[in-house]
């Protein structure tokens, strides 16, 4: 359904107030709100019908519209009953952001426009479908019996140059071969488009436009991103429905995959619970083989979620994108808090792999088993990869040693607790930590819980970061430095730019801040953890 189509139905007298020229804009929902920032449960396209009772000022208008704009809605409709009519500072902002207003009058009711466009809708969908069908029986039978997409694709979309690409820039089906650097610059481009459909501009006056395949509304990832050659706003109209049909394909295998992966998740539950709770059972080995995993082959356990620990759709989304490509039979499940995975590995292969990029490389290591370091530095990448499809949410992951057998895996499961807890503690968006990378120090203060660490760093160190506000004197730094240099009073100096007599009467106020004598190796010890746990 266009927009035009929408304001042409004469019963709900609908008057375009800005974006005369943009009534092509195709409607693909509606939505009702009277949100100041309703971007969070949209995911584009859409007609959003607002009464503007988050008008309370001007300034608003222009809230309201990056919001909007920024989902990527098709149009906004906006009721005339509140004000008498639609301000303008309300269709200058939207103008301002590109984004067309009508106004709806007040004998007309939203559920009126709402019903019209989900008529429409449901018309469209039926007559799409059945062209779909009869031009594709053959795929979608194929389909139906579990043949491979990458397989069919090229079959389907004989005169149209296109790949099925995962958000990490995976190639998951395509036509023709494709380059690591543009996969990896599409899919980024996927991640951070304000709409999509969106088109790429590349070298040599080349296009590609974005599409997505089984998006969840508001979220790209766990979607199929459909790259096709050419600048979709320049498409007839047959183009444009050969890709909607293909489109609508993928869309079905994609939510087969997902109901796929619920089941999958729902069994990996039932080997992870006791894992995660010290309670193995006796038939453990059973439960190994159910998720298809050898119970004496080699594992990496890995455990990870937001910064608040509160699993969700997100992060179960993230993992199994990052982990499938290593390990398709790896087990993945939120369980207690948090979301796990037990990765085979191979024993054997210690980095030899591609780790410079993610491509072709994880697909080629998934067949052969990947080794433990190869694990680590692509699950590393890989979830860099997705941090712009995070939405500002902080993703922490934890990864264990190798453990040989499921006799080990209790202490793997540990290890990568441990190294989650340690990566929830940085600053940085996105934190993958290996147990290996932790020194003894490290692996202690992550295993000690939130606050007490809170706790042992503000009694040592506020008073210094008091007395700085305070005073500019720059304790803390100083006391950093002197511990780094070994408590050398020359190093020291020389590193800070002060004289010696400076330092010296530093360091006296730190002692007296502090209460700890730095000639003392216990007191410098609790001083660099406190130190140590700043910088965490």
């Amino acid at each position: 359904m266009r927009l035009n189509d929408l304001l042409r139905q004469a019963t709900l007298r609908l008057t375009m107030l800005s974006g005369h020229d943009q009534g092509e804009r195709v409607i693909r929902q509606f939505f009702t709100t009277d949100l100041l920032d309703p971007s969070r449960y949209l995911s584009g396209g859409e007609v959003v019908l607002t009464g503007l009772m988050w008008r309370r000022a001007p300034a608003d208008s222009e809230v309201f519209a990056t919001a909007v704009a920024r989902a990527g809605v098709s149009a906004v409709g906006a009721g005339a009953a509140a004000f008498g009519g639609v301000p303008v500072d309300v269709v200058e902002a939207c103008a301002r952001h590109g984004v067309p207003v009508f106004e709806v009058p007040v004998e007309v009711s939203f559920t009126a426009i709402s019903d019209a466009i989900g008529a429409a809708l449901r018309v469209e969908k039926a007559t799409g479908l059945a062209a779909i069908v009869n031009r594709h029986r053959g795929l979608i039978a194929a389909l139906t019996e579990d043949a491979h997409l990458a397989d069919l694709l090229p079959s389907a979309a004989a005169e149209i140059p296109c790949w099925v690409l995962s958000p990490t820039g995976q190639l998951v089906a395509g036509t023709a071969p494709i380059a690591d650097e543009l996969r990896t610059r599409l899919a980024r481009t996927f991640l951070t488009a304000p709409q999509l459909p969106h088109v790429v501009g590349v070298a040599r006056n080349r296009r590609y436009s974005l599409f997505a395949a089984g998006a969840h509304p508001g979220r790209r990832l766990g979607a199929w991103l459909f790259v096709c050659a050419g600048d979709a706003t320049t498409w007839n109209a047959d183009r444009r429905e050969a890709v909607d049909g293909l489109l609508t394909l993928l869309s079905l295998e994609r939510a087969h995959l997902d109901r796929q992966l619920h089941v999958e998740r729902r069994v990996a539950a039932l080997l992870l619970q006791p894992l995660v709770s010290g309670a193995v059972p006796t038939e453990i080995a059973a439960r190994f083989e159910a998720c298809h995993l050898d119970p004496d082959a080699t594992f990496v356990v890995l455990t990870a979620g937001t910064s608040d620990g509160a699993p969700d759709e997100l992060a179960l989304t993230v993992v199994e994108e990052v982990v499938r490509p290593l390990a398709p039979s790896a087990a993945i499940a939120a369980v207690g808090g948090e979301v796990h995975a037990v990765i085979p590995v191979d024993p054997h292969r210690a980095g030899e792999g591609e780790t410079t990029a993610v491509g072709p490389a994880a697909g080629d290591a998934a067949s052969a088993g990947a080794g433990p370091v190869d694990v680590v530095e692509r699950i590393r990448l890989a979830t860099r990869a997705l941090t712009p499809g995070l939405a500002g949410e902080r993703f922490a992951v934890g990864l264990s040693a190798p453990a040989h057998r499921v006799a080990a895996l209790g202490r793997a499961v540990e290890e990568a607790h441990h190294a989650y807890r340690y990566a929830v503690t940085g600053q940085d968006q996105v934190a993958v930590v290996s147990s290996a990378e932790l020194s003894s120090h490290a692996l202690l203060l992550a295993s000690v819980p939130v606050e007490a660490r809170r706790a042992f760093h503000s009694r040592l160190l506020q008073p210094l970061a008091e007395y700085d506000r305070a005073h500019d004197a720059r304790l803390v730094h100083t006391l950093d430095m002197f511990l780094r240099c070994d408590g050398s009073w020359t190093r020291t100096a020389m590193a800070l730019h002060v004289h010696v007599n400076t330092l010296r009467y530093r360091i006296q106020r730190v002692e007296q801040l502090t209460g700890r004598k730095l000639h003392r190796f216990d007191d410098r010890v609790d001083l660099y953890l406190a130190l140590e746990l700043q910088r965490h």
